[in-house]
């Protein structure tokens, strides 16, 4: 089992990270979640060995890796630039790792030859690498990486030089071959979609700290802080000011909600759609606002009212903007100047 405890560093002056701590258990693959510069790559580098902790430590099975050289650590790196070596071939670029550590030639061959025929790639084996695509470059890396057998893998943003469709191929590919092998694997990635496909865990990262670590399904759930809805797109998150023990006033009304603040403090809020029978989640009201604004208690949470000012059709449905940027989804394209009424769920968030 891999474990930081604490770890704490800092860039050119300033605070990076700031007691990150988590564990990574045989044969189970987390994501690191967060925005460009929120310090993912670098707690990949530390692990690795290529950076150390200003404090903290790293530890596999209970020993502490903090004089271990990257090369004695026997963990794998998939980058998303591929990293192989372009003078040579596909062959050469597996087996690399496995001459370093003087395997016998029949050995490697058989190796290779898995190894290629695992990632899809069999009969690849004199290519040049420079000849292949991004998406074969990048089966050809994790091959190379897979190859010594190592006790832990990490990838750090594998597929973002890849198009959509090459990217959820892969991916799947990728989800295969961890699950097969029980490696634990580290994934990091900006991108949510490709966090939630592979990841039993996620832990999203915010200003240095890690604020989020559950099950995807977990956090689509209840993300609990703004910053993890935002990252995600969970929602809506809103801005409320707290004028009662119990109620929230906000632009789309007065929610009954128990926000543990004081009164007079400013709170934000994750508003979700609750489905309607028709599966809709919305509906039409004609084209005068409703005179109160007010959210209205529903049968599935709160009822509020918007005034259309953009639609766009967004894969199966339409995605419907109102006032104060506030989106939610329909079935059916109403038209810009519409009111349309909302079912929601409004909750606190940290």
């Amino acid at each position: 089992m891999l474990e930081l405890r604490n770890v704490v560093k800092s860039y050119e002056g300033k605070p990076l990270l700031t007691n990150i701590s988590f564990t990574v258990s045989q044969g189970e693959t987390i994501c690191l979640l967060g925005a460009s510069g929120s310090g993912k790559s670098t707690i990949l580098r530390m692990i690795a060995g290529l950076e150390f902790p200003e404090r903290g430590a790293i530890l596999l099975n209970n020993l502490d890796l903090a004089q271990t050289p990257p090369h004695l650590r026997d963990f794998g790196l998939v980058f998303q630039d591929y990293g192989l070596f372009p003078h040579l071939n596909v062959f050469d670029n597996i087996a690399f790792g496995l001459k370093m550590r003087n395997v016998s030639v029949d050995e490697i061959k058989q190796r290779v030859s898995a190894l290629l025929e695992q990632v899809n790639l069999s009969g690849f084996d004199a290519r040049k690498v420079t000849d292949l695509s991004g998406g074969e470059q990048q089966r050809v890396a994790l091959a190379r990486a897979l190859a010594p057998s190592p006790r832990l893998l990490m990838f750090d943003e594998p597929l973002g030089a890849l198009d959509r469709s090459l990217k959820e191929d892969l991916l799947n590919e990728i989800r295969g071959i961890l699950h097969k092998t029980k490696i634990p694997a580290i994934y990091v990635t900006h991108d949510q979609e490709e966090a939630f496909a592979i990841a039993d865990r996620i832990l999203v990262l915010h200003e240095g700290t890690i604020i989020r670590d559950a099950a995807p399904q977990e956090i689509w759930r209840d993300p609990q802080f703004a910053a993890v809805a935002k990252l995600l797109g969970i929602g809506n998150v809103i801005e409320g000011e707290v004028i009662a023990a119990d109620k929230v006033k906000t632009i789309y009304g007065t929610f009954n909600l128990n926000c543990a603040k004081n009164i007079g403090e400013k709170t934000q809020l994750l508003l979700t759609e609750s489905p309607s029978p028709s599966g809709r989640g919305a509906r039409s009201e004609g084209k005068s606002p409703s005179p109160s604004g007010r959210g209205v208690r529903g049968e599935g949470g709160e009822e509020i009212q918007l005034t259309v000012e953009d639609v766009l059709f967004k894969q199966d449905q339409f995605q419907v903007k109102g006032r104060g940027g506030l989106v939610i989804h329909m079935k059916n394209a109403p038209r810009i100047g519409d009111v349309i009424t909302v079912q929601v769920q409004v909750k606190c968030l940290s």
